[in-house]
């Protein structure tokens, strides 16, 4: 009987999360978390076979990483460096947009100066999620997930 791909080697999501419990044991700090997780990627962007698996692993360990820069509280140098990165491949699904928009907005506190930008890309988040329909189960959760941003939002949306 020929081993499964499973049995043969993890999968890439699987990879990441025996990643993050370990980093997370060790109670490795931000850096390690970016090394590690740039390391994961070059592995498999030797392994993907079309571009449209190399961009999505791109796309999530950049996703990834500023998650972990917003969560260190990193300064826009770090936390501006991915998410240009993330604009710049696009964003895989609206689910992905939403997550980047939110932290975004709830990072301002650390860099007030980019609150135009950041207020306006969550404005355009919005646009675009309330462009599914209703009967969408992602849609309500994607709205709740934007307005608890702007809850939590520590600095205000500039005015027009």
């Amino acid at each position: 009987m020929e081993p499964t791909g499973r049995e043969r080697s993890p999968s890439f999501g699987r990879e990441i999360d025996l990643l993050f419990l370990a980093l997370i044991e060790a109670k490795a700090p931000y850096e390690d978390y970016r090394r590690e997780l740039l390391k994961l990627e070059k592995r498999w962007l030797q392994r993907a076979k079309t571009p449209a698996q190399r961009l999505a692993v791109q796309q999530t360990i950049a996703k990834t990483i500023l998650t972990e820069a917003y969560g260190g509280r990193l300064a826009w140098k770090e936390f501006g460096r991915w998410l240009r990165r993330l604009q710049q491949l696009g964003f895989r699904d609206l689910g992905m947009r939403v997550h980047v928009t939110c932290i975004y907005v709830q990072a301002l506190h650390l860099f007030p100066r980019q609150a135009r930008e950041a207020w306006a890309m969550l404005e355009d988040t919005e646009r675009r999620v309330r462009r599914l329909r209703r009967v969408r189960p992602l849609r309500q959760e994607h709205l709740e997930s934007i307005s608890h941003a702007k809850k939590v939002a520590r600095v205000p949306r500039p005015p027009p």
